[in-house]
């Protein structure tokens, strides 16, 4: 299992350094280099490479008592063939019949796997991190029916419409809000059940969460249909988030003081930036129901990349360091490990603060922050430079006895 956790921190970091070139592009002169192939190749990676497999790694946990079975590690070898294919096809024939034919291939596999999980989650509690875990995948095999209702409508000539867009917009929410999330929430409320909690996150909790998501995908849509009806049910949606956001960080704080000695310092610290990060994400969806904040939101670039970086790197990624820590691939103590973490997290957090400030820049007519494309830039290396520090503490760790987590440390 730590293997591929490995495999999926390497693409992870190489989405990290496709990010950076993208800054560096609007710096230097880079030749034959796209931007727009680049762009595809980075999310594509991050989402597929990097965080579809490390959720699938730690979802399939308990499929055999050694993890996944080996029809899950082809499927899983499969799934990173596909990545591979989009890190090399996109810059070369963008969304040509390759790159179609590798996303077929790991919508596919996405599909068998959502199989495989629904079956190792079996006996997971029911009403708790087994329902969560259910609902991920569901979520997951949902959001792909974006993906082919693109392909019919660029076939009926419909590229670049507003049907076109909600499609893209579908995919993308019902991935990074309902599959990556649950996901996130299921292995939390599974390692806290197997540890003592007996309540983590209740039946109700976790059915606001699912009607918030797809209440909320009204935000999606808000940029072109400027309806009050839309805005409305975006509000409600955002609303039962803002509950069920609310819950969820009360029981976490209530398993954090249950268990605090069984938990890394850093795991606690991964799993509050996770929550903090949901929590800003929610209030910023929140000020998007008041129509003048939302046609800011949606004509402010900046605004977009941050509140995208917020969701994939401060709720998700976060979350996935986190579990890594609690099963010991990660030792909080080890000082490459605390390296890694502290310089990831700084680059986060400072990006985040270029983004948005300069966003807040942009829409009060101030200009640009002086040297701002050298700023961005500079912040974003500590993102794939802290990656490749924990990928090789965890690769130095992968041979060694598995040891039980250490208690907090400061």
């Amino acid at each position: 299992m730590q293997r591929w956790y490995n495999i999926a921190l390497i693409n992870f970091g190489v989405a990290g350094v496709l990010g950076c070139i993208l800054r560096a592009i609007y710096i230097w002169e880079i030749p034959f280099l796209r931007f727009k192939a680049v762009l595809n190749a980075h999310s594509h990676v991050a989402m597929l490479g990097w965080a579809f497999t490390a959720m699938v790694v730690f979802l399939l946990r308990d499929e055999t008592p050694k993890g996944p079975s080996r029809t899950s590690i082809v499927l899983l070898v499969l799934g990173q063939v596909a990545v591979a294919g989009m890190l090399l096809g996109f810059p070369v024939q963008s969304f040509g019949t390759f790159i179609v034919t590798v996303s077929i291939l790991h919508m596919v596999v996405s599909y068998l796997l959502a199989v495989r999980i629904w079956k190792a989650t079996g006996a997971w509690r029911a009403n708790g991190s087994r329902l969560l875990a259910r609902m991920a995948v569901a979520l997951m095999c949902l959001s792909t029916l974006g993906i082919w209702a693109t392909g019919v409508i660029v076939a009926r000539g419909g590229f670049g419409t507003e049907l076109y867009y909600w499609s893209v917009q579908f995919y993308l929410h019902f991935q990074l809000n309902g599959w990556f999330w649950f996901g996130a929430l299921a292995l939390w409320s599974r390692w806290a059940e197997t540890h003592g909690a007996h309540h983590v996150l209740d039946g109700f909790t976790i059915r606001l969460w699912l009607v918030s998501v797809l209440l909320t995908f009204a935000l999606a849509i808000a940029w072109s249909e400027r309806h009050w009806g839309v805005y409305l049910i975006n509000s409600a949606g955002v609303v039962l988030q803002l509950w069920a956001g609310w819950r969820t960080g009360t029981a976490i704080t209530k398993v954090q003081r249950m268990l605090q000695q069984k938990v890394p310092l850093w795991a606690w610290r991964c799993v509050t930036y996770a929550l903090v990060a949901m929590g800003l994400k929610v209030v910023m969806q929140a000020a998007v129901a008041i129509p003048a904040v939302a046609i800011m939101a949606f004509t402010v670039r900046n605004y977009v990349v941050g509140f995208v970086h917020l969701n994939t790197l401060g709720c998700i990624s976060m979350m996935l360091f986190a579990m890594a820590l609690l099963k010991g691939w990660f030792v909080s103590t080890a000082p490459m490990a605390r390296a890694g973490l502290a310089i990831f997290t700084s680059g986060f957090i400072l990006q985040e603060a270029v983004l948005f400030l300069q966003g807040t820049m942009f829409w009060f007519g101030l200009g640009m922050i002086p040297g701002y494309y050298a700023i961005i830039l500079g912040v974003s290396l500590l993102l794939p430079a802290g990656i490749f520090i924990l990928l090789a503490h965890s690769w130095k760790k992968r041979e060694e006895p598995a040891t039980a987590p250490l208690p907090a440390q400061a």
